[in-house]
């Protein structure tokens, strides 16, 4: 019986949906912020546009107040996240409380000017269970969130700049053709701003694993703003989410057309995983190769290039890989298992073991390591060892058909039919042919 057959097939399954997995923690305290936010339209632009800016400002406004809440609390259950995490989850998991109110004042400028002043007053919640569901998030997944979290909040930093410089040029100005020129670039800045609102609201969807919510969303504010980049670059995301590699490449490249000096690490990252998802392994290391040219210190990046490698044999690059992702990431049980998995097709077990044993203390309730390890084990012919992880592997998930399937495989080895015949049927009725 080839069992090494067996485990090289299943050995890398971990990490397929690893990049895009979503961990969901309930039972926690709501928190609620109240916030508000101002916004008035010169003479050519719509209340419509004004009552939406304000709105967003209140939003804002109440997520950073949240942030804070959620730094102090994280120190409280020993798990502190940075100020880029902090932003990541609160800019992306809040939930609006009911209807926003909106109030309209006319403010007096001046003897001959006055201005309408829409302010907006929200409502948002925050649970604080999210810090857990943060960490259970795979890392990958995290970088790409907090790169787009970063860049999201950079546009409309800057979207909101663009329209206070416009409308006081626009006040200043004194012929027509200058006020129609600078009216043009006010609608081309106030659809810029809709996509960035658009997107915003997607990535709430997307970060709650809504990927044909956002999807939609993205095409929402493509049509608003063609060249938002990061409305192609989530639109891959949840097409990869989706299984559907071939249109997220196609997005990716044109998010990295449209955007050639900001966040390309991230693009290319995000290519180099969707390639290996179509075992086009070459072309996945040419994308990693760039993303680590651009930021040597994304330690995702070589344990996801690390695997590329091991999936062409060539493993002396592979084991490097491992080891420069671990170098940067002690915690990154990911990197153990994959360099694991390469120590035994080097039939090196009993550092394998000693990999997997790492990856179990880093994430002990993480199943596929301890179906692995047992099959090292089985290589080992510590057959009963080999038993005791798989049983291991059916106590955390009793629906896990692997388990099941090499706990069967190892009965048979030592001769208990019974119990083999009973683990391979209840394989086979999960799905797994042997």
């Amino acid at each position: 019986m080839n069992l090494r057959k067996i485990f090289r097939r299943a050995a890398m399954i971990f990490f397929v949906g690893i990049f895009l997995a979503v961990a969901a923690v309930g039972g926690a305290k709501i928190q609620t912020y109240t916030a508000t936010g101002e916004d008035y339209p010169s003479e050519v632009e719509s209340q419509d546009i004004s009552k939406k800016r304000a709105l967003y400002k209140a939003i804002r406004k109440a997520t950073k107040e949240a942030g804070v809440y959620l730094k102090i609390y994280s120190r409280s259950v020993n798990s502190e996240l940075t100020d880029d995490e902090v932003a990541a989850i609160t800019s992306n998991s809040w939930k609006l409380v009911g209807e926003p109110k909106f109030t309209r004042n006319v403010k007096k400028i001046s003897d001959e000017t006055t201005i309408i002043v829409w302010t907006a007053t929200v409502e948002v919640n925050v649970d604080d269970s999210e810090i857990q569901s943060w960490i259970k998030r795979d890392d990958k997944d995290k970088l790409m969130i907090i790169s787009q979290t970063k860049e999201a909040n950079k546009s409309s930093e800057e979207n909101d700049k663009k329209i206070e410089n416009l409308r006081e040029k626009y006040n200043r100005a004194t012929s027509q053709a200058e006020k129609d020129s600078i009216r043009k670039q006010m609608n081309d800045a106030d659809r810029e701003f809709l996509a960035n609102q658009k997107l915003d609201e997607g990535l709430n969807l997307y970060y709650d694993g809504d990927y044909n919510g956002m999807i939609k969303i993205c095409n929402e504010a493509i049509k608003l703003n063609p060249t938002l980049y990061g409305a192609y670059f989530y639109r891959g995301l949840s097409y990869c989410g989706l299984n559907q590699y071939e249109k997220a490449i196609q997005d990716y490249n044109k998010a990295i057309q449209l955007n050639p000096n900001n966040n390309l690490e991230y693009l290319y990252f995000s290519l180099g995983i969707t390639y290996g998802q179509l075992r086009q392994y070459d072309l996945s290391i040419k994308s990693l190769d760039k993303t680590i040219q651009l930021n040597p210190n994304i330690w995702q990046a070589y344990t996801v290039r690390g695997i590329s490698y091991a999936e062409l044999n060539q493993y002396v690059q592979a084991i490097q890989d491992f080891n420069k992702a671990i170098q940067l990431n002690p915690n990154s049980f990911e990197s153990y298992i994959s360099r694991a998995v390469v120590y035994v097709d080097l039939k090196q077990y009993d550092v394998a073991i000693q990999d997997f044993n790492n990856a179990i203390l880093l994430n002990p309730n993480y199943v596929e390591a301890y179906i692995m390890r047992g099959c090292a084990y089985a290589f080992k012919k510590n057959l009963s060892q080999a038993i005791n992880d798989e049983t291991k592997a059916i106590q955390l998930d009793p629906n896990n058909g692997k388990a099941y399937n090499f706990r069967g495989l190892f009965y048979k080895l030592i001769g208990e039919e019974a119990k083999s015949q009973a683990d391979l049927s209840k394989a086979k009725a999960l799905g797994v042919k042997g």
